[in-house]
C-alpha cells in the first residue's frame, strides 16, 4: 500500500462506520422479529431491502480493516483465533436451541453429532450464527484466490460464484429453465446458498480491493455522489426482485456495489468526526449475539394471545430491542468493572 493510501486510513471517520454499525445490528433484530408492517410493500422495504444491507455492511467492514490495521501489526491470527473463541462460546450458549430444533424433526438419535457437526460448520446452532463460518470460509476462499491468481481473476471468480448464489434470489425467473431443477436439488440439501462459497467472498473481496486501492479517483473523489447513484441503482434493482420474488432475497446483485461505496463514503466524511461513538459498536456486538434469546422468549410469552401477524412482530421487536439492550449495557458494566479490579489489583 502506498503512503498516500496509509496515510489516509490513519484518518478514516469510524464514528459514522459505529453508528451504521449499531443501526444494521437493529436491522438484524427487525429481520428476525417477523411481519412488522402489513402493507407488502413497507415489509419489503423494511426487511428485505434495508434489513438485508445490513450483512454486507459488516463483512465489507470486517474486510476492510483485517486488510489493513490488523495485518499490518500482524494481528489477524489473533483476530480469527479470539472471533472462533467467540463463536464457540456463543455456539455453546445457543446449544439448547440447537438441540430442540433437531428434536423437533424427530430424527433417530445416533443423526445428533452429523447435526451438530453441520450446525457448527455450516448452518449455526443458531439462526443468526451461520454469518461466523461463512466469514471464515470467505475469508480463506478469498485469500486463497488473491495469492494464486491475483485481484482481477479472484474478481471475477467470486463474481461468479455471487451470481450462482443469486439463484434463489432470481429463482422466479428460473422456472421452466434447465437450471430449476438443479436449484431446487440444491436448497433441498444446502437450504439456502447465503454461506461462505456463494456469498460471502464477494463482499470480502470488494471490502480488499477498496483498502488497496482507497486512494484512487474511484473510491476518493465524489464518494458520496457515487454512494447516492448505487444507491438509486439498487432501488431499482429491488423493485425488480419485488415484483419477481424467489425463493429468498438474500441476493441482490448491486448491494456489494452499493454497501462497498457507503463504506468508503461512512470512513471518508467529516460527519460526526468530533464524536466518539465506540459504544454503539459495542451494543452492536451484543445485539448481535444476544438478541435470538429474547425473540424466541417474547415469542413464548405472546403464544397464548392471538394477535395479528403485524401487531405480533412490532412486539416482539420492541420487546427483544429493550431487553437486548438492558442485558448489553449490563453486560458492557461488568466488562468494566472487572477491567477496573484487574488494574486495581495491579497497582496493589
Amino acid at each position: 500500500m502506498t503512503k498516500e493510501s496509509q496515510k489516509v486510513t490513519d484518518s478514516l471517520n469510524t464514528s459514522v462506520v459505529s453508528l451504521l454499525q449499531y443501526c444494521f445490528a437493529i436491522m438484524v433484530i427487525v429481520i428476525h422479529s417477523g411481519r412488522l408492517f402489513q402493507y407488502e410493500p413497507l415489509h419489503f422495504f423494511l426487511k428485505s431491502f434495508l434489513g438485508r444491507m445490513a450483512v454486507p455492511y459488516f463483512l465489507i467492514c470486517t474486510a476492510f480493516f483485517l486488510k489493513g490495521r490488523l495485518r499490518e501489526a500482524n494481528r489477524e491470527k489473533q483476530y480469527f483465533k479470539q472471533m472462533l473463541k467467540t463463536y464457540l462460546f456463543w455456539s455453546l450458549i445457543y446449544f439448547p436451541y440447537a438441540y430442540a430444533f433437531f428434536e423437533s424433526l424427530h430424527l433417530p438419535k445416533h443423526y445428533l453429532p452429523l447435526g451438530l457437526c453441520l450446525a457448527l460448520g455450516y448452518f449455526g446452532m443458531c439462526y443468526h450464527l451461520w454469518y461466523i463460518p461463512a466469514l471464515l470460509l470467505g475469508w480463506v476462499l478469498v485469500q486463497l484466490s488473491l495469492k494464486t491468481f491475483g485481484q482481477k481473476v479472484t474478481l471475477i471468480i467470486v463474481a461468479g460464484l455471487y451470481l450462482l448464489g443469486s439463484m434463489e434470489t432470481y429463482s422466479h425467473f428460473l422456472s421452466s429453465t434447465p437450471f430449476e431443477p438443479l436449484l431446487t436439488g440444491y436448497m433441498h440439501i444446502f437450504q439456502t446458498s447465503r454461506n461462505g462459497i456463494f456469498y460471502t467472498p464477494a463482499y470480502l473481496c470488494a471490502g480488499c480491493l477498496l483498502y488497496d486501492h482507497f486512494s484512487s479517483v474511484l473510491f476518493s473523489q465524489r464518494y458520496m455522489k457515487k454512494a447516492a447513484l448505487c444507491l438509486t441503482l439498487l432501488t431499482l434493482e429491488s423493485l425488480l426482485i419485488y415484483h419477481h420474488q424467489g425463493l429468498d432475497k438474500n441476493f441482490f446483485l448491486l448491494s456489494a456495489l452499493f454497501t462497498t461505496f457507503l463504506f468508503n463514503a461512512s470512513v471518508r466524511t467529516s460527519l460526526l468526526s468530533k464524536y466518539s461513538l465506540a459504544k454503539l459498536k459495542k451494543l452492536s456486538y451484543y445485539y448481535f449475539f444476544l438478541h435470538p434469546m429474547f425473540i424466541e422468549s417474547s415469542l413464548f410469552l405472546l403464544k397464548p394471545y392471538q394477535l395479528a401477524p403485524a401487531t405480533k412482530g412490532k412486539l416482539v421487536f420492541l420487546m427483544t430491542l429493550l431487553a437486548t439492550h438492558l442485558c448489553s449495557e449490563g453486560l458492557m458494566l461488568l466488562v468494566r468493572s472487572q477491567a477496573h479490579a484487574k488494574a486495581y489489583l495491579r497497582r496493589q
